[in-house]
């Protein structure tokens, strides 16, 4: 791990010996320091960090095992990455970013460094090129929650981050279109390099970040169940809308609805009907965001979520799934941050909530006759300092 910080520090510094006077370096990122007590257990990664679901009740002679609180704290998100600005590419201005965090790939990786974005882009005032990893076109960048929990409101928005080709146009009206892989965020039920495709995406977005922004768009994967398996694929649809309400408010809202979304870390299952045909499940996910800044020093948030999974369109066996179990989960998520210079103080209070269940003789996914839902209230404290 020292030897992979020297490298990005030797990357930072090197435009003093670079042969081409056009390329620099610039380094960024954060130091971060984070608290956070829980209610009960909770469906998380990286030991709690990470927050998706309220566990479900797990009752013991009476007794709710899973009610146990818990109190954790962390440094491993703190963040160090590299901005290159580099020459023309056939009259395209080139640039490169490679970022860095002690996220871990995996549960068993925390404290590591990890990477999560490592692209080059080729732009000119019309068109733009992103090749490499980045956010899933699914995760609209200029539309997405502002939340302090790593989570970014993860299951309600997708979160994945994949090694892609990205063509995008500029102006008031944008399209993009994305050829996309799956690795660190995989679909359950599949593999999706069997499949020999990549997975496709186009969106339309329009406006601009100081009024209003609107969008939508589509994503289709192809996974394949195994080397001598059989093909299943799998549409997403996706809408959403930014405004600014005044000076110093804004408003969010998002939706998307597709099959088996369980590599965007959402509620997807897939199985076999009684023919033994693959199906996926569909699952509806949905979040809204109001934020703004009382003062130049003192923001605010207020965040909130739900979603859904309905099941499949008929009587299916279930063979993976993403939270197994889990019918449909909501949250409620306000927010204060302090701010001086390139330091931040937050508080966060989450409540969620989440039911869990069973699929019926036809596929639909249904709660629990009892002791369905449970909930958990996290309290977040952190201290960030930027660079």
């Amino acid at each position: 791990m020292k030897k992979q910080i020297m490298a990005l520090l030797a990357l930072a510094v090197a435009q003093v010996g670079l042969a081409q006077e056009e390329t620099s370096a610039t380094l960024y990122g954060y130091v971060r320091g984070e608290f956070a007590f829980d209610s009960r257990q909770v469906v998380a990664a990286r030991e709690g960090n990470y927050i998706d679901l309220a566990s479900p009740v797990n009752k013991v002679n009476g007794k709710d095992l899973n009610a146990n609180p818990n109190f954790n704290g962390w440094g491993v998100e703190s963040r160090l990455g590299v901005k290159i600005a580099g020459p023309e590419f056939f009259g395209m201005q080139s640039s490169a970013v490679i970022e860095s965090h002690f996220f871990g790939s995996s549960d068993a990786s925390i404290n590591t460094l990890a990477l999560r974005h490592a692209y080059v882009k080729l732009s000119n005032d019309n068109v733009e090129w992103l090749v490499g990893q980045f956010w899933h076109p699914m995760f609209v960048t200029n539309v997405s929650p502002k939340t302090y929990n790593f989570n970014a409101g993860s299951p309600f928005q997708p979160f994945n981050r994949s090694p892609q080709i990205r063509f995008s146009t500029k102006g008031n009206a944008r399209l993009t279109l994305a050829a996309i892989t799956e690795r660190d965020f995989a679909s359950v039920g599949g593999k999706a390099n069997l499949s020999a495709l990549p997975a496709f995406h186009a969106q339309l977005q329009f406006g601009n970040d100081d009024k209003f922004v609107g969008g939508f768009g589509v994503n289709y994967k192809s996974l394949k169940t195994g080397l001598r398996g059989d093909y299943i694929g799998a549409f997403n649809f996706l809408a959403y809308a930014k405004a600014k309400l005044g000076e110093s408010t804004a408003w969010q809202v998002y939706g998307n609805y597709g099959q088996n979304p369980s590599e965007l870390l959402q509620l997807g299952a897939v199985g076999t009907d009684v023919n033994g045909k693959w199906k996926n499940n569909n699952v509806l996910a949905l979040w809204t965001e109001f934020y703004g800044d009382f003062t130049p020093s003192f923001e605010w948030g207020i965040f909130g979520g739900y979603t859904k999974n309905f099941g499949f369109s008929k009587a299916t066996t279930v063979s993976a799934a993403k939270f197994d179990g889990a019918v449909s989960s909501w949250r409620i998520s306000p927010r204060l941050g302090w701010k001086s210079g390139n330091t931040k103080l937050t508080t966060e209070l989450d409540y969620t909530s989440s039911s869990y269940g069973y699929y019926d003789v036809n596929g639909k996914s249904k709660n629990l006759p009892t002791d369905a839902t449970a909930g958990n209230f996290r309290v977040s404290l952190s201290l960030i300092q930027s660079f």
